[in-house]
């Protein structure tokens, strides 16, 4: 029934097109190539497709519509990763669904939507509203790669720009390492063990408040979150047939703060979050600087945990050409691990609506923290969107 809801979307979309309706198809070929002169090639390539359409409405001053979903498609060659010759796969999903209810004072959304917490670049430790979908992650980043998920977020805005938000999430949403047959993906890091996502009720109930505010020109954030992980965690459990490793979504509790500030031409923010389990207690943070100057953005970051240790992130990205020509660059380095993970994006525009995207990404070193298990997943796409 939703995936119907979503294809008539889209079709409406695409077939009453007005200036309330946004959206693109785009049709993307990417390959894994696996360069790599040890034993087990994995090389994979695929062709992906996606229509995606948004539309708002406001019906008088305080209330607000937004209503958007997306058909993907994949073709593609998986076969040494564990697919078919031919893989394939379709899914016609929702989006962000959601109402607004908007007051001076204060609003309520209601529905499925992306939050998005902390101020980091990409690895922000207080964002765990969102879960995400790793391809897309890698591919594109953060942003694009969170997954919408259903809740009811209430907001109040106080004097002194402070707002104090609180969201409850009723029904839990898995991130994915991929969406498209998410079995035979290159990018799957536990090869395939079987998941136990919980269950809709009191196991999947998840909620949190976080407040921000000013203080002499410095923007800071407070935040706490009781939640179940996203991302599955490999455990052993006892079954008749012995022991087996299964993916479970544990608890956590997260208490998290963050600020931004500028100082001269620099921006500086730092950001930090404490998450605590049934199993154990860790910690992430990091602080950041950035720095605009006309069409040019850089920045890095310097992240910490206990579980981790150091990791360390620049971004860099330029627009040329009265904003025809963009090239955005985006690098992680783990010193611990000597694990490396660097992407390039460049993208033109052909026509009003229409852009020639290419981008790569390469991993160095091997561990057994994440970018060490993609060693040899180094990649290279090309995409053509269209705006409508």
């Amino acid at each position: 029934m939703r995936a119907a809801f979503v294809l008539w979307l889209l079709l409406a979309a695409a077939g009453h097109a007005s200036a309330q309706v946004q959206g693109h198809v785009s049709l993307m070929f990417d390959a894994l190539p696996d360069l790599d002169s040890a034993s087990g090639n994995q090389h994979v390539s695929e062709l992906r497709a996606r229509v995606f359409a948004e539309r708002a409405d406001d019906f008088g001053e305080h209330l607000r519509i937004v209503v958007s979903g997306y058909v993907d498609g994949l073709v593609a060659d998986r076969a040494s990763v564990g697919g078919q010759d031919t893989t394939r796969d379709v899914i016609v999903r929702p989006a962000d669904v959601y109402a607004d209810l908007v007051f001076s004072r204060f609003d309520v959304r209601v529905g499925a939507a992306r939050i998005v917490w902390g101020r980091l670049d990409e690895f922000q430790p207080t964002d765990v509203v969102s879960p995400i979908d790793l391809t897309r992650f890698l591919f594109e980043g953060r942003t694009e790669a969170r997954l919408a998920t259903g809740l009811v977020r209430g907001r109040v805005f106080l004097p002194r720009s402070t707002t104090v938000e609180a969201i409850v999430v009723p029904a839990f949403r898995a991130s994915r390492f991929d969406q498209l047959d998410e079995r035979t993906s290159p990018f799957n890091l536990p090869g395939g063990i079987e998941r136990r996502e919980p269950g809709f009720g009191i196991e999947s109930l998840q909620g949190g408040a976080r407040i921000t505010s000013t203080l002499r020109r410095v923007d800071w954030g407070a935040s706490a979150y009781r939640g179940v992980r996203s991302v599955p965690v490999a455990t052993l459990i006892p079954t008749p047939g012995g022991p087996a490793v299964v993916g479970t979504h544990p608890r956590f509790t997260m208490v998290g703060g963050d600020f931004e500030t500028v100082r001269g031409a620099w921006g500086v923010r730092g950001e930090a979050a404490a998450f605590i389990d049934h199993a154990a207690e860790s910690f992430e943070g990091g602080v950041g600087l950035d720095r605009r100057a006309g069409a040019v953005r850089v920045g890095g970051n310097v992240l910490w945990s206990n579980d981790a240790g150091l990791s360390l992130v620049a971004a860099a990205d330029r627009s040329f050409a009265r904003e025809t020509r963009t090239v955005r660059l985006f690098t992680v380095y783990d010193p611990g691990d000597r694990t490396v993970f660097v992407r390039g994006i460049a993208a033109v525009s052909l026509h009003e609506n229409t852009w020639l995207e290419g981008s790569a990404g390469v991993f160095t070193g091997s561990s057994l923290d994440t970018l060490g298990q993609l060693a040899r997943r180094d990649f290279f796409y090309a995409r053509l969107k269209v705006f409508f």
